[in-house]
C-alpha cells in the first residue's frame, strides 16, 4: 500500500512539475512576444516622429533615425509574427498583418512623397493622411497589445495555479514531503528573481545605449565647393553602439573649415562620455582661435579640469579657396596626403596626448594641397588591428594608393573595406577623408549624396604647390 501511495505521489509530482515547466515556458514565450511587440512599436514610432521632424524643420539629420527604423521594420514584424506562433497566439496574426499593411501605406502614400518633395503643395493634406493612417495603426496596435497582455495574464494564472496544486498535493501527503516542495519552490523563485534582475539590467543598459547613440550621433559633414568630405565609423563595442573615436568637420563663420578626429583610451559608454567632452572642448576653443596648436592646448586644459583620461587627437583648419591646411596633433597617428600618380605619404606630427599633463603646448604644421589630392584622417584602430604598427601603416598607405588609383565615390568607406574587408574591427575605427576636387578644365560641379554618416561634395579648385613647415 505504501508503495502504491509513493507511486501515486511520484506520478502526481512528475505531472505537476511538467505542468509548471509548461506554464513557465508559455509565460516566457508570451514575455518575448511582448518584447517583440514593444520593439516593433518603438521602431514605428521612430519612423513617424522622425518624418514629422523632417517635414517641420527640413533638417536632414531627422532622416537618420528614420532610415534606421525603415531598415529594421520588416524584421521587427517578422520577429513578432514568429513569437506569436511559438506561443500559439495565431488569432493575433491578422492584427500584425494589418499593422504591416498600414505601415506600408503610410510609407508609400505619405513618407515617400514627402521625402521626394517636402515642399509640395499637398504636403499638409499628406500629413493629415499620415495622421489618419498612424491613428489606425495605433488602434490595431492597442488591440494587439491587449491580446498579448491577456495571454500574459493567462500564463501568470497558469503558473500560479500549478504552484497552488503543488502546495496542495504536498500538504495532502504530509510534512515529510514539504522539503521537496520547498526546494522546487525556492528554485523557481530564484530563477524568476534572476530573470527579473537580468531583464532590468538589460533594459537599463539599452536605455543608456539608445540615449548615448542619439546624443553622440555624428553630425552631417559640410558641403563645400572644392572640398569633399566622407567618413566611416565602426565602434568596437556592440553593447552600446558608441565608442571612444570621433570625427568632426564644420564650416566656421569666416569660411574656414574646422576638422578634428580623435580617440579616447578604452571602449563603450565611459569612453563615449570622455569623447563627447573632448569634442566639445576642441570645438569651443576653435571658435575663438586661429592656431590649431592653441586649440589643442586649451582643450587639454579643459579636460584636465574634469576626470582626466588619455585622448589623442588631430585638429586643424582648411581654407577652401587656397587649399591651405593648418593642423596640430596630440599623440595621434599622422594624417596621410595623397596625390594622383604619386605614392601617399604621412604628414609631419608631434605632441603628447591630451588629458595626461597640465599646461601642454603643441606645434602646428601647414601644407598646401592641390586639385585631386586626398587627405586621410584616421584613428589607431585602423593601423593597430593586427598588433603590428609598421604593417598597419603599410596597409593603410597601400589602401590609400589603391583608392587614388581606382577612384571612389566614397574614399573613407573604400579605405576601410580595403583594410578590414567584411571583418569587424577589434578596436573603434574612424576614418575621415577630404577630397580636394575639381576637373582638369577648372569647371566647378557639386554632387550631393546622403547615406548613413556619409556626405559627398566635389568641386573645382586651384592646383597649388605642396609645402610643409613647422610653425
Amino acid at each position: 500500500m505504501l508503495a502504491v501511495g509513493f507511486a501515486v505521489l511520484l506520478a502526481s509530482a512528475v505531472w505537476l512539475y511538467h505542468t509548471v515547466i509548461d506554464a513557465s515556458n508559455f509565460q516566457t514565450g508570451v514575455r518575448k512576444a511582448l518584447e517583440a511587440h514593444d520593439n516593433a512599436f518603438r521602431i514605428q514610432l521612430d519612423q513617424e516622429t522622425s518624418m514629422r521632424g523632417f517635414t517641420s524643420t527640413r533638417e536632414v539629420s531627422f532622416l537618420i533615425p528614420y532610415g534606421l527604423a525603415q531598415a529594421q521594420m520588416d524584421s521587427a514584424f517578422f520577429e513578432l509574427e514568429a513569437t506569436l506562433k511559438k506561443v500559439h497566439l495565431e488569432h493575433l496574426l491578422p492584427r500584425v498583418t494589418n499593422e504591416m499593411a498600414l505601415n506600408k501605406r503610410w510609407h508609400d502614400e505619405v513618407a515617400a512623397p514627402l521625402l521626394a518633395d517636402p515642399r509640395r503643395r499637398d504636403a499638409t493634406r499628406l500629413q493629415e493622411r499620415g495622421r489618419q493612417l498612424v491613428d489606425r495603426f495605433r488602434a490595431e496596435d492597442r488591440a494587439l497589445a491587449t491580446g498579448i497582455n491577456e495571454a500574459a495574464s493567462t500564463a501568470d494564472v497558469a503558473v500560479n495555479t500549478a504552484v497552488v496544486r503543488i502546495i496542495a498535493v504536498t500538504a495532502f501527503f504530509g510534512i515529510c514531503f514539504a522539503s521537496a516542495f520547498l526546494y522546487f519552490s525556492g528554485q523557481r523563485s530564484r530563477m524568476l528573481a534572476e530573470t527579473s534582475r537580468q531583464r532590468m539590467l538589460y533594459e537599463n543598459e539599452k536605455r543608456i545605449a539608445d540615449a548615448l547613440a542619439a546624443a553622440f550621433v555624428q553630425k552631417a559633414l559640410p558641403t563645400i565647393p572644392n572640398l569633399g568630405f566622407h567618413a566611416s565609423y565602426v565602434p568596437a563595442s556592440a553593447e552600446a553602439r558608441v565608442g571612444g573615436d570621433w570625427y568632426d568637420a564644420f564650416e566656421l563663420p569666416d569660411g574656414r573649415i574646422l576638422f578634428s578626429i580623435g580617440d579616447v583610451a578604452g571602449h563603450g559608454i565611459e569612453a563615449a562620455v570622455i569623447m563627447s567632452r573632448a569634442r566639445q572642448a576642441i570645438i569651443s576653443s576653435a571658435l575663438h582661435e586661429h592656431d590649431p596648436a592653441v586649440v589643442l592646448s586649451r582643450a587639454n586644459q579643459s579636460l584636465m579640469l574634469q576626470e582626466p583620461k588619455m585622448v589623442t587627437a588631430v585638429c586643424g583648419y582648411i581654407e577652401p579657396q587656397t587649399l591651405l591646411i593648418r593642423y596640430a596633433t596630440a599623440g595621434h597617428p599622422p594624417p596621410i596626403l595623397a596625390y594622383p600618380g604619386s605614392e601617399p605619404f604621412f604628414l609631419q606630427h608631434d605632441g603628447m596626448p591630451l588629458g595626461i599633463l597640465p599646461n601642454l603646448s603643441f606645434g602646428s604644421f601647414s601644407v598646401r594641397a592641390r586639385v585631386g589630392a586626398l587627405l586621410v584622417l584616421y584613428t589607431d584602430g585602423v593601423i593597430e588591428h593586427k598588433r603590428d604598427l609598421a604593417d598597419g601603416e603599410r596597409r593603410l598607405l597601400a589602401a590609400t594608393h589603391t583608392v587614388m588609383r581606382l577612384g571612389s565615390s566614397d574614399p573613407a568607406s573604400s579605405v576601410r573595406r580595403a583594410i578590414f574587408a567584411d571583418k569587424l574591427p577589434d578596436d573603434d575605427v574612424a576614418i575621415m577623408t577630404v577630397s580636394f576636387g575639381g576637373d582638369e578644365h577648372g569647371g566647378a560641379a557639386t554632387v550631393n549624396a546622403f547615406a548613413h554618416n556619409q556626405f559627398t561634395v566635389s568641386a573645382a579648385g586651384d592646383d597649388s604647390a605642396y609645402a610643409t613647415r613647422r610653425e
